[in-house]
């Protein structure tokens, strides 16, 4: 993960995801942070930020993260350890199945939730007395306070945000149950992303495609596979994705292309393009 990368941890060390801004936050200790994602407007202390760099978030200093102009989530990577809970060996809040999360009941933060840090690498170590306190909700920014450090880092590739995005996909083998103009009208126009969209999936309207009659075994599906839904629309399945499915799948979107879906939300516009495995 980039907030990671620029924060030199480990890419398995837990970030805070903030989804379509609104996110408020109070530093009880001097801490670094990296703040990566849609392109938001971050203050610290009332003061504007740079996204995609390491800085110093200030002691009583308050973080906030606006609404995004363009994307959908921010993610705040610290130079320690949150301390979380694991459960499948993963910390991330799962509302559906009420796991995780840093009360290990599935939920986000709410409002008066403080965060700790570990001291050391391993879960078990004591907690010091840093912590963030977290109120998500927007405030005015004091220009009136100090201006806090900002260190550069080496440029690190960051998912590229737009109002369209073309998002390249390999076919799968039941692309067969496709024909040709089912194809043509899957590739040459512009999908937009529903309300139904999440961590599970991302439901998209358009033009239909076409109905495939044919009825298929349920079967394991991967991260990013299409389906075609009966009326001819897809579903793009996410990291939340149910375990088997038995809607026809035209096709996987490649690895390197699944954070452009993590940055949609309702009203995004996405184009596929076929791409070939190598």
């Amino acid at each position: 993960m980039l907030a990671n990368a620029i924060m030199r941890v480990t890419v398995t060390n837990p970030t805070i995801e903030v989804l379509l801004g609104g996110f408020e936050a109070v530093a009880t200790q001097d801490t670094e942070i990296a703040v990566t994602g849609a392109q938001a407007s971050l203050l610290i202390g009332g003061v504007c930020q740079p996204l995609n760099h390491k800085m110093v978030w200030k002691k009583d200093a308050t973080l906030q993260i606006m609404q995004p102009m363009l994307g959908a989530r921010n993610y705040i990577a610290c130079n320690k350890r949150f301390k979380t809970r694991l459960f499948l060996d993963s910390c991330c809040a799962v509302t559906r199945e009420k796991t995780g999360g840093m009360n290990f009941d599935g939920k986000g933060f709410q409002v008066g939730d403080v965060l700790y840090y570990e001291t050391g690498i391993s879960l078990g170590a004591t907690s010091t007395n840093a912590s963030i306190d977290g109120r998500l909700k927007k405030v005015a920014p004091d220009n009136n306070l100090l201006v806090h450090e900002t260190f550069t880092t080496m440029p690190v590739p960051a998912t590229t945000l737009a109002k369209v995005y073309v998002v390249r996909i390999v076919l799968g083998y039941q692309q067969a149950l496709f024909d040709h103009k089912m194809k043509v009208r899957f590739f040459n126009q512009r999908f937009t992303v529903s309300n139904e969209a999440s961590n599970m999936g991302i439901r998209l309207t358009g033009e239909s495609i076409g109905h495939i009659a044919v009825k298929l075994y349920s079967e394991g599906i991967a991260n990013g596979a299409i389906q075609i839904t009966p009326s001819g629309l897809p579903i793009v399945m996410l990291a939340e994705r149910q375990t088997i499915g038995g809607y026809p799948k035209i096709g996987s979107v490649i690895t390197t292309d699944l954070p452009k879906l993590g940055q949609c939300r309702p009203g995004s516009i996405i184009q596929f393009e076929e791409c070939d495995v190598l």
